[in-house]
């Protein structure tokens, strides 16, 4: 790969949740989901209150939510119907592009769920997707599910990962996120941008802060102009 071309990064890797996908309330899409088949979305609090104390593996956390979408009967149109307050960030696609065009290689390290993406962006230019994902069977019934390895301090081990079988070095390396469960990666990644960051220590961890409602307004720290 060139890196003459005074591009400063060859990778850049993107959240979902808050980063290219927004809610009017600020939900992920674990609450909006949460909300519309079990009717209550604080049961995300209690559960990332008891993964934080160690009460709860994340791969059992994903399984409570997911298994309890499945007992509520939901299927997978049913989960697509349920993502009608998520939308895109607006620019997301054209800002994912010029990135493209500039010769950066895209890829999403993120603690949402494959189904989101696959509806919001199916035609997206990521390369790779680190991200839960569902199995559902002919009908659409939830067949069962893939809790991902790269959430939260996972986020860092995807990066090097990437970073190490690509052979570019880590410093070559963007990560476009806004929360807290960012702060491994920020700490690993060449340069982070913040985008509307929600925690005050990411948003420390950042090299660059943007706010704004228009997701091509990180182009000029990834880009370098």
């Amino acid at each position: 790969m060139s890196r003459d071309d005074g591009r400063p990064f060859d990778i850049v890797a993107f959240d979902v949740d808050g980063t290219l996908v927004r809610h009017p309330e600020g939900w992920t899409v674990w609450e909006v989901l949460n909300a519309r088949f079990t009717g209550a979305p604080e049961v995300n609090k209690q559960r990332y209150a008891a993964y934080l104390r160690g009460e709860l593996s994340y791969a059992e956390w994903v399984a409570l939510d997911i298994g309890s979408w499945r007992e509520a009967g939901a299927r997978r149109e049913d989960i697509r119907a349920a993502f009608a307050p998520l939308t895109l960030v607006d620019g997301t696609l054209e800002a994912l592009r010029t990135l493209e065009a500039s010769g950066v290689r895209l890829f999403v390290i993120s603690g949402t769920l494959d189904l989101l993406l696959d509806t919001l962006l199916p035609e997206h230019p990521f390369e790779e997707v680190y991200a839960n994902a569902i199995a559902f069977d002919d009908e659409g019934r939830i067949a069962g599910w893939r809790a991902t390895p790269f959430d939260m301090d996972g986020k860092a081990m995807a990066l090097r990962a990437i970073a190490m079988r690509e052979g570019v070095p880590l410093s070559r390396c963007a990560f476009v996120g806004d929360s807290g469960n960012d702060a491994w990666i920020a700490k690993v990644a060449g340069m982070t941008v913040a985008f509307n960051p929600k925690t005050p220590e990411f948003e420390k961890l950042a090299a660059a802060v943007v706010r704004s409602d228009d997701l091509r307004d990180v182009l000029p720290p990834l880009l370098g102009e």
